[in-house]
């Protein structure tokens, strides 16, 4: 007896709507009319006894025909799907998400040690304008918070972010090497 093939067994998914996550079938329908593309699979699938055609509803053109699987189809079909994908990580988003904990993403995953910026100066036009940014990083909390980094002063908020990046850097060499040293 002949066996379906890839092709074939990709339409009896189809028509019973299966993917490797979806392992139960929510509709049994395959409707194509003369000159459809997979016609000649669906015939196949029908001399094979895993089709069978049915009446078309009054909203089908006419002389298209509905094939349905049988129980014959429905269990190859479902013997033939791939394994379902592993689930997908938790990742840290999701974790915050479920965490409902009222506090930005940023804050949920720096703690205390989200970094920010503060601002001195004026701002104003021309040479009033005296405004400078930086960014800098607390650790510990209340009382016993201390500024663990900081970046220099600067005119603009990119140039305050790349001293803080640099500030970060150094400061981790430094621990680096303080741990070496132990």
């Amino acid at each position: 007896m002949q066996e379906a093939t890839a092709q074939q067994i990709a339409l009896l998914h189809h028509t019973l709507g299966l993917r490797p996550d979806q392992r139960e079938g929510r509709r049994n329908h395959f409707v194509a009319g003369p000159g459809h593309h997979d016609m000649q699979d669906l015939e196949a699938l029908e001399r094979l006894g895993l089709m069978a055609r049915g009446r078309a509803p009054a909203l089908c053109e006419p002389g298209d025909i509905v094939f349905r699987t049988t129980d014959a189809g429905r269990a190859l079909a479902i013997e033939r799907l791939p394994d379902p994908p592993p689930p997908k990580k938790h990742n840290q988003h999701h974790q915050w998400l479920d965490a409902d904990s009222g506090h930005s993403f940023g804050e949920w995953l720096c703690g205390g040690q989200l970094p920010k910026f503060e601002t001195r100066g004026y701002c104003g036009y021309g040479s009033h304008n005296t405004l400078e940014y930086r960014m800098y990083r607390m650790s510990g909390y209340g009382y016993g918070a201390w500024c663990d980094v900081e970046g220099q002063w600067a005119k603009t908020k990119k140039e305050a972010k790349a001293s803080y990046k640099a500030a970060l850097k150094a400061r981790k060499a430094q621990r680096a090497a303080a741990q070496k040293g132990e």
